[in-house]
């Protein structure tokens, strides 16, 4: 039988694959609304203008913006779940092992970690990704309601 610190180090093994598999799944995501964006906005500026078939271009655009948007938010809360999971049996694996000296290994790298980026510390990636994708999404809106405002 395995003895308890391996069950717990293969557990931690497991949520961090998990959550690096997340990153993984949002990053391909938002290369792909990326491409088709850049796509669609210089498919509209070769048109010439904005024309009331443009909508076929704005609208999903939007859409796809929102989708991006929702998706990352998602990916965002799954990997909180699983890098949290991971922190936690980390910690236990500290608790059970005190001459490894985790505890003070981690801590003394946060504190080094705070100093070096007090500014950036508070601002979630997750919620960057979010903005990129709403920007998206904001100006397929925008075009959208210009073509209509302007018919």
């Amino acid at each position: 039988m395995a003895d308890e610190s391996d069950v717990l180090l293969e557990l931690w093994k497991g949520q961090r694959e998990e959550a690096r598999q997340m990153e993984n799944q949002r990053a391909a995501l938002t290369n792909i609304v990326i491409i088709v964006a850049a796509a669609a906005f210089g498919f509209l500026t070769q048109q010439g203008g904005l024309r009331p078939s443009s909508l076929g271009v704005t609208v999903p655009l939007c859409a796809l913006g929102t989708f991006g948007a929702l998706a990352s938010a998602k990916y965002g809360e799954r990997w909180a779940v699983h890098s949290g999971l991971a922190g936690r049996l980390r910690h236990e694996l500290g608790v059970r092992h005190p001459g490894l000296g985790l505890p003070d290994l981690i801590a003394g790298n946060q504190a080094v970690h705070r100093a070096k980026f007090p500014q950036v510390l508070k601002l979630k990636i997750w919620m960057l990704w979010v903005v990129l994708h709403a920007a998206i999404a904001l100006g397929g809106l925008l075009l959208s309601v210009w073509i209509v405002v302007t018919l």
